[in-house]
This record gives structure tokens, sequence and C-alpha cells, in this order.
């Protein structure tokens, strides 16, 4: 008797385990919710935007569990490269257009890439000195990680 106990208790603190069809399942549920809210706001915006934010949620009120849906995440990052295929043939079918105005168009890759790029860096800069300076500087047990 007492092994058999002994036994469930062990299996009670081994984290569950969900297969690949399930982690799908909820990953495919909270993409419907971002489609069907998708389709119900006066803002246009991106369900799988809508779908990000739900699923973040939902993993940080415990709603959903990390390893709901963590086989089926990590799967889909490893192949993030072959899901921009259809992206990039549908940029080719709309070579047409593109071509009108080529010069206004790489100004503006360039105009956005560098205003992304200034946005990350003063937002890191700003991350950075909120959380590694103490507002008491007479404090003796804190460190600043220099990255110079």
């Amino acid at each position: 008797m007492g092994v058999e106990k002994e036994q469930r208790k062990t299996h009670n603190k081994i984290s569950k385990t969900y297969n690949f069809f399930h982690q799908a399942l909820v990953i495919a549920i909270i993409m419907f919710i971002s489609n069907i809210i998708e389709s119900f706001m006066p803002v246009p915006m991106p369900a799988s935007v809508i779908g990000l934010v739900l699923l973040f949620i939902a993993l940080c009120t415990g709603i959903v569990k990390l390893g709901q849906v963590e086989t089926v995440g990590t799967t889909l990052t490893n192949n993030i490269g072959f899901l921009f295929v259809p992206a990039g043939v549908s940029v080719i079918n709309s070579l047409g257009i593109l071509s009108t105005s080529p010069i206004l168009i790489i100004l503006l890759i360039i105009i956005s890439t560098l205003l992304l790029l200034l946005c990350t860096g003063f937002l890191s800069q700003l991350l950075i000195t909120k959380s590694f300076i103490p507002k008491n500087s007479k404090q003796k047990n804190w460190r600043r990680i220099n990255y110079d």
C-alpha cells in the first residue's frame, strides 16, 4: 500500500504532458476567437496580432499553461521561414504595383527601418536604465551591468 501511494505522489508531481493535437487545438481555438474579435473591431487589426495578445494574456493569467502550447509553439518558431513563403509569393504577385514607384518604396523601407532601430534602441536604453539603477543610490547591494 505504501509503495502505491508513493508512486501516486511522484506521478502527481510530474508535469502533465499534452499531445501535439491538443496543443494545436488550443492555438486554433485562440485563433478562432481572435478572428471573431477582429470582425467586430472598428479599427483594422490583424487577427494574428489579436491572437498573440490573447495567448499572452491566457499564459500570464494561467488560463493556458505553457505545456499546453510549448511543443507546437516551438515547432512553429523553428519553421517560421517556411511560413513566410506565402507572404513572399503575394509580394511577387503584386510586383506590377510595386514597380510603379520603386524609389518611394525604397525610401519607405529605409525610413521605417531607421525608425524601428531608433525606437528599439531608445526603449532598450530606457529599460536598462530603469532596471539596474536603484532609486536609493546609498544601497550597497546592487550592481550595474556594464555593456561597454
